[in-house]
């Protein structure tokens, strides 16, 4: 076995341990709600939600592939919805709960544990490949994005919301703040920066982007810290600026979340 391999594995082994100890920490009874995100607190947030769901468009009768199975969200809304669901993830006990959570509520999707840089899936499989902040937990992102690219269909696309590493709000949160991986993140983890996306740009020939959470990022800390009143006060303050901000292309890359779709030519 070689450097390389070793490396990955062990990379891999600390994804699967943080994200098991993550799932059991879930309540895997909770009612299943129409949303695809776990995360709709912020107005941005759900104005995401939103987005996404329209550049989705019609899920009926489409093969998707749910990158990061996480809670289940996803994968069983778009079952419910129509589509033909597979679902992957690196940690067994997420995979365990989310098969659970499909019986529960009578869905169909095919759950597996699978490594995402490395899809064991046919060429032309798939409509539809997409993810909810999930790709910025691989080690190889390059990896990832061509085997996304061989299992698409000619027409197909990938959808994809993810952290943007320079946004200097939660950059700061991150070190001053919540600064123990074991409790928030995962020490592996990189959230995308220009380049990322440059490279999703050429190896797709074309992409749509949207940015969002620039000012009202910073208001995630009264969050944090459960000044649940003075969150939404804020956020509402801030959320319209940012909007105003997106039109000066500069600061774009400094906005906390990207939502981006990419057709393979």
């Amino acid at each position: 076995m070689n450097k390389e391999t070793l490396e990955h594995n062990k990379f891999l082994e600390i994804e699967k341990e943080f994200h098991d100890n993550y799932a059991n920490k879930l309540d895997w009874d909770t009612p299943l709600e129409e949303r695809l995100s776990y995360d709709t607190e912020s107005i941005s947030h759900a104005k995401i939600e939103q987005r996404f769901v329209k550049m989705l468009g019609s899920v009926k009768g489409k093969r998707v592939l749910d990158i990061g199975s996480g809670f289940g969200n996803a994968a069983l809304n778009l079952a419910q919805k129509g589509a033909i669901v597979t679902s992957i993830d690196i940690s067994p006990n997420l995979i365990k709960g989310c098969n659970y959570r499909a019986e529960k509520n009578g869905l169909d999707v095919d759950f597996r544990v699978m490594d995402a840089q490395n899809l064991e899936f046919e060429d032309n499989t798939f409509d539809i490949i997409l993810g909810y902040r999930t790709i910025h937990h691989l080690q190889d992102i390059n990896a990832f994005l061509l085997s996304a690219n061989r299992c698409l269909k000619s027409g197909g696309f990938v959808l994809f919301v993810e952290p943007q590493k320079h946004n200097p709000f939660v950059e700061f949160g991150r070190i001053f703040i919540r600064n123990s991986y074991k409790d928030d993140r995962t020490p592996t983890e990189h959230p995308l920066v220009p380049s990322d996306l440059r490279l999703m740009r050429k190896i797709f020939g074309n992409m749509e982007k949207d940015e969002y959470l620039f000012l009202s990022s910073a208001c995630q800390i009264f969050s944090i810290k459960g000044y649940k009143t003075l969150f939404r006060i804020t956020d509402r303050i801030f959320t319209p600026i940012d909007s105003l901000l997106w039109y000066l292309p500069f600061l774009r890359p400094l906005y906390w979340q990207v939502l981006v779709k990419c057709h393979k030519k």
